[in-house]
């Protein structure tokens, strides 16, 4: 009984995950990579945000609020522009 003739060519990729990334890549490129471009915009989302923070983001100049705060109060030492007013 004759073989039946394989159409193109057969590619074998490994059984790990390595190999199903490879398998990933051949099969659906544009999903893989799409799914890369997601992961980077991703870390880069939380490394800003992280960034942000440490560096106290969100004590800006100008605020739609205004805030009184005391002297001795800990949060002033971290204001970018403070207005003392005695009264």
């Amino acid at each position: 009984m004759p073989m039946p003739k394989t159409i193109g060519h057969q590619v074998d990729f490994g059984k790990s995950w390595l190999g199903l990334i490879k398998q990933g890549f051949w099969e659906i490129p544009g999903v893989m990579c799409s799914s890369i471009c997601a992961l980077v915009g991703i870390g880069l989302g939380v490394a800003g945000l992280d960034r942000y923070t440490k560096n106290n983001g969100d004590n800006r100049e100008y605020k739609s609020t205004y805030m009184i705060m005391r002297a001795n109060d800990p949060r002033v030492k971290r204001l970018k522009n403070p207005v003392y007013t005695k009264y």
